[in-house]
């Protein structure tokens, strides 16, 4: 009794918990929402107050982003293909063992049908028409039928495996013809990258000749490096706060972060740049085109877009005013809302921004301003 009191206390409990967490997804759904219409309007304000993009930079935001769908398509369709191979090598694995099952059932029918034919109909008609005793007369005759429903029943077995072996055939042949359109579908891809990176080397080409002249160079930097504190400023000042979670405090972690990406050090905090006029704000790794740019804490994506000067740019609110932010990706992974954890994967790294090479910039913010990241990492 005090068992089934005990399974109906949790039922109940269970059944009732049920509007709560639903509740809850609602509430965070409609947090995040709330979210990104926040951000998107900060962005539109920002496009509106900040600076004129010029149409060499207008065009390169297009392209930057053109190459990003078709890579995220491209990830999407290998990933297909992977699952496709996998079912394709396990439908290969139940033909084998089906066509196996099936030989083995058709060498016992063999053996049944000789036994009937060595056996033949002549020796059941002498049963019948023999003066033996009725007793053993009707196990014998109990024993035939009991041998001719097996053979049956075995003839049953075979017709079922071979209707299943030839369904398992058609999947195959639905896999492989799969695969054949998804590796039609990369290499449309492929294609479309390829002149993507042919468009923007064109663009870029235009802008270096544009920005020959070394004030006008630094004009631009400053412009972009003015911009880019805007957004953050901006982002720190009508961002709702960050929820508590679980974690110890992004300020605790000195000395304890890993770089986001492997690569030497090609440029570090508060080294000169453009003939000592400005200062890095943050570091640039360099690492090789397409390799993993993981997250350095904890944190809660703010900003997933595309930026003049840094391109491809994700930024990520910790907590108590910090933030790090990943320039310069092929593509972003996370969207705004999406919260990421210690390592994870958020990008990968590229040359967008009109870079000449492939490279990470990584940053570390406090309220609003730039920190050496190298205090940070071990």
């Amino acid at each position: 009794m005090d068992r089934c009191r005990l399974i109906l206390c949790l039922f109940l409990t269970l059944l009732l918990a049920r509007p709560v967490l639903a509740d809850e997804r609602a509430e965070k759904a409609a947090e995040l929402e709330a979210l990104r219409e926040r951000i998107g309007a900060l962005q539109d304000e920002l496009r509106e107050t900040g600076r004129r993009r010029t149409r060499a930079e207008k065009k390169l935001r297009e392209i930057e982003q053109a190459e990003q769908s078709a890579r995220r398509e491209l990830q999407s369709i290998r990933a297909k293909s992977k699952q496709a191979k996998q079912r394709e090598a396990d439908l290969r694995e139940a033909e084998r063992a089906q066509q196996a099952a099936i030989d083995a059932q058709r060498q016992a029918l063999a053996k049944q049908v000789r036994t009937a034919y060595m056996t033949g109909n002549s020796e059941w008609l002498q049963m019948v028409l023999s003066q033996e005793d009725p007793a053993q007369l009707g196990r014998r005759m109990t024993y035939y039928g009991y041998f001719s429903r097996q053979r049956k029943a075995a003839i049953g077995l075979l017709q079922d495996a071979l209707t299943d072996l030839a369904a398992t055939r058609i999947e195959i042949q639905n896999e492989l013809s799969r695969l054949q359109r998804l590796e039609s579908d990369a290499a449309d891809q492929l294609e479309e990258i390829a002149n993507t990176r042919a468009d923007r080397a064109a663009v870029v080409a235009r802008m270096q000749k544009s920005m020959a002249d070394r004030d006008a160079e630094i004009a631009g930097l400053r412009e972009q490096e003015e911009e880019l504190g805007k957004l953050v400023a901006a982002l720190a000042r009508k961002l709702p706060a960050m929820p508590d979670f679980d974690a110890e405090p992004f300020a605790g972690q000195t000395a304890q972060l890993s770089w986001p990406a492997k690569g030497p050090l090609l440029r570090s905090f508060g080294q000169s740049r453009a003939d000592g006029s400005l200062k890095w704000n943050g570091v640039l790794l360099g690492a090789a085109a397409g390799s993993e740019v993981r997250a350095v804490y904890h944190g809660r994506v703010v900003f997933s877009d595309w930026l003049a000067g840094m391109g491809l740019l994700t930024i990520v609110e910790h907590d108590n005013g910090y933030m790090s932010l990943y320039g310069h990706n092929q593509d972003l992974l996370k969207d705004v809302g999406e919260w990421v954890e210690p390592g994870e994967v958020i990008a990968h790294v590229g040359d967008s921004g009109g870079q000449a090479n492939a490279g990470l910039y990584f940053e570390i913010r406090k309220n609003g301003e730039p920190v050496d990241p190298r205090k940070w990492v071990k």
